[in-house]
């Protein structure tokens, strides 16, 4: 270990106030990854998690989260995160050699950690965590800064670590204790949800496969393990929520869910079982989505991403930036529609959206939890 190198004990310099910063941010980046892990595995809300950390498909947090990797006995891995920063952080605030060469050797594991959990993404899950990989960025910096300008050890001061040893135990047990309760919790509600489903009439599925696919896990619709067909409306601001609960049900079942969409637009335009226009823009809106079937997918997402702003101007800006300007009132498309609308009347349809998972209906919508609950249930009959 070079003594004559400090990158803490000099005061505050340009780059110990860089390692400062970078110390918070790895902070801030954990505690972001701590909540987002509770709240995609035990939702409280419709519509599922916040999609600040999905990007894509390739960038999503999502992977990471519902993979092996993201926690170590129920305690997300990071709360580590958490705990190294905080290290960090006070051997800055409250200089000391033992508290940087502890520091100094902490970096070094933790950066090498990040390097195969980087590799793992990559490999195994086909995906990069954001915010995972800005926290392998700041610890990658950290080690930099503290091999480069401070005392470099691989060895930490043993007292320091076994107090900040206790502490972490000391937090890994409340998380614990906080991961176990939500578990116990959610193991209830989704024993009941299951009971629930398993005395719903099969209605089976619908009579014509819908051309409409929000994504496929087999070549053909019938031979999924878990097939969902949703009803829906572009105005009916809970079918948005099922839009954006889809992705997040994508990413955990891709081989095992195939989802396709058929129109039921809440509008006497073009849907006789409705008496009013309770959704002006209904109609129009799906006969946009319908007109073609490649680019199905990219409409259906601009409609329900400008839901609180649809109107004919809209509709039309969508149409031209898609090259759909001929769809709008075409009755070939228009017919198009009015076929999914009849395959409602299997159902008895009285609102949107209305799921039907393996032949089972489901009105309105559930938390993603609930759902995963009884997709488990069915591949666990399988």
């Amino acid at each position: 270990m070079d003594q004559k190198k400090s990158l803490t004990l000099q005061g505050i310099s340009g780059l110990n106030f860089l390692f400062i910063l970078n110390a918070a941010a790895m902070i801030g980046v954990s505690i972001y990854l701590t909540t987002h892990f509770y709240e995609v595995l035990y939702p409280t809300q419709l519509g599922g998690s916040s999609t600040l950390c999905n990007l894509s498909t390739f960038f999503n947090c999502d992977a990471a989260t519902y993979s092996k990797i993201s926690n170590i006995a129920g305690i997300p891995i990071s709360f580590f995160g958490i705990i190294v920063g905080l290290l960090f952080l006070f051997s800055s605030l409250m200089p000391s050699p033992a508290l940087e060469k502890t520091s100094s050797a902490i970096s070094k594991y933790n950066f090498i950690g990040c390097i195969v959990l980087f590799i793992f993404s990559l490999v195994s899950l086909g995906s990069l965590c954001p915010f995972c990989t800005l926290y392998y960025v700041l610890s990658g910096i950290a080690a930099f800064l503290l091999w480069k300008h401070g005392m470099n050890s691989w060895t930490p001061d043993l007292k320091l670590t076994g107090m900040w040893g206790t502490l972490l135990i000391i937090g890994s047990f409340f998380m614990y204790q906080n991961t176990k309760s939500k578990e116990d919790y959610s193991s209830k509600m989704s024993a009941s949800v299951i009971e629930q489903f398993k005395r719903l009439p099969s209605m089976g599925d619908p009579d014509v496969e819908s051309p409409y696919k929000i994504h496929m896990a087999t070549p053909n619709f019938s031979e999924a393990p878990i097939r969902i067909t949703v009803f829906s409306d572009f105005q009916c601001p809970f079918c948005k929520v099922v839009a954006d609960q889809m992705p997040e049900l994508i990413r955990r079942y891709p081989k095992q869910v195939s989802v396709q969409y058929i129109f039921y637009p809440l509008d006497a335009k073009c849907n006789s079982s409705v008496t009013s226009r309770m959704h002006p823009f209904a109609c129009d809106a799906a006969a946009l989505a319908a007109c073609d079937e490649k680019k199905f997918l990219s409409v259906h997402d601009e409609i329900f991403a400008n839901q609180d702003k649809l109107s004919d101007g809209k509709l039309s800006e969508i149409a031209k930036q898609h090259g759909l300007v001929g769809c709008l009132n075409n009755t070939s498309v228009t017919n198009k529609v009015i076929e999914g609308i009849n395959q409602g009347t299997i159902y008895n349809l009285k609102s949107t959206p209305t799921i039907i998972i393996n032949g089972k209906k489901i009105e309105g919508t559930i938390p993603n939890r609930q759902f995963f609950a009884i997709f488990d249930h069915i591949l666990s009959e399988k």
